[in-house]
């Protein structure tokens, strides 16, 4: 597929999203403006696990439900992370500006992934051998779970 289009001239955040429709399958229309979708990044058939929205500075944010990266969905898209974002004389990305994240949130993100891990447990307890894809699955859920606890390090300075 042909990259995003790259213009800072959109006038509503339903402009910047209707260029990403062509790349997805499933799009309905979320009432906060974004979009649900078929996530490109795995084989997403039974429930639309893809959010898309538009975030402060004009980019296009992508969270997938089920764990892909934003690496994975837009190479799946054929576009690279960088067509996400307007055209920009900004510098750089940098990892300091990031914004604040609230304590409900982090603790939401977890709870999934607690809850996923007591799944998890019961299914060894009772002598299941879990396939590659749940592996894959829970060390990526101990790396958002060490960031968090990193993340609130950061936050609190301790």
């Amino acid at each position: 597929m042909t990259p995003l289009p790259r213009n800072n001239d959109f006038k509503h955040s339903s402009d910047i999203l209707s260029k990403i429709t062509p790349y997805l399958k499933g799009v309905i229309r979320r009432q906060n403006g974004g979009l649900l979708a078929f996530c490109p990044g795995h084989d997403d058939r039974k429930s639309r696990s893809l959010a898309v929205s538009i975030g402060r500075d004009g980019q296009i944010l992508m969270r997938c439900f089920a764990g892909c990266s934003i690496h994975e969905i837009t190479s799946a898209m054929g576009l690279s992370v960088s067509d996400l974002f307007p055209d920009s004389n900004k510098a750089k990305y940098d990892p300091q500006s990031r914004a604040h994240f609230h304590e409900w949130q982090i603790l939401e993100a977890l709870a999934f992934d607690a809850a996923v891990l007591l799944i998890v447990a019961r299914r060894i307890n009772e002598g299941d051998k879990l396939p590659e894809a749940d592996m894959e699955y829970l060390a990526k859920a101990v790396i958002r779970i060490n960031d968090a606890v990193s993340y609130s390090r950061r936050s609190y300075g301790k």
